[in-house]
């Protein structure tokens, strides 16, 4: 199919939530199935990929929530005994929050969950397809960046 640019421009355009919207789904199901809300897969997901001793300010950006909202989602996680609170050895003034053992293994089981998920839906696309497509996406969060900071 041919487009002029800027009927390919709207449709690119027009693909990208409904996309996110699918893929962040069968991702929530795949944690569903671990019997883990999707609050509670993310951060552990967030926490797994940051440094194991991540300020609480700094998870609360990564998830695009509140700082009231991950304390409460912490305190949830800790009872479960998947994170651990930690003081900030330089500033009292400041709180972290790290993986458990048990959090860690949850962590690495839903990281494999997510590889299944995306092996299985790119698994036969051509890799300068998906080099492109993530060269694109990359490009595209740079200029919104860019445009935030305006």
């Amino acid at each position: 199919m041919t487009y002029d640019r800027p009927a390919l421009e709207a449709a690119y355009a027009r693909t990208l939530l409904p996309l996110a919207r699918m893929w962040r789904q069968a991702a929530d199901k795949a944690l569903r199935e671990m019997s883990l809300s999707a609050s509670v897969g993310w951060a552990l997901v967030q926490l797994s990929r940051l440094d194991d001793n991540v300020r609480q300010t700094d998870l609360a950006a990564e998830l695009d929530i509140t700082a009231a909202s991950l304390v409460r989602l912490i305190d949830q996680m800790a009872a479960s005994g998947l994170v651990e609170r930690r003081r900030d050895d330089n500033d009292a003034r400041v709180s972290r929050v790290g993986l458990t053992t048990r959090g860690a293994a949850v962590a690495a089981t839903i990281e494999q969950k997510l590889a299944a998920l995306r092996n299985k839906m790119l698994h036969d696309m051509p890799d300068a397809d998906l080099e492109t497509a993530l060269d694109v996406a990359q490009r595209l969060a740079a200029r919104f960046v860019q445009e935030r900071k305006r």
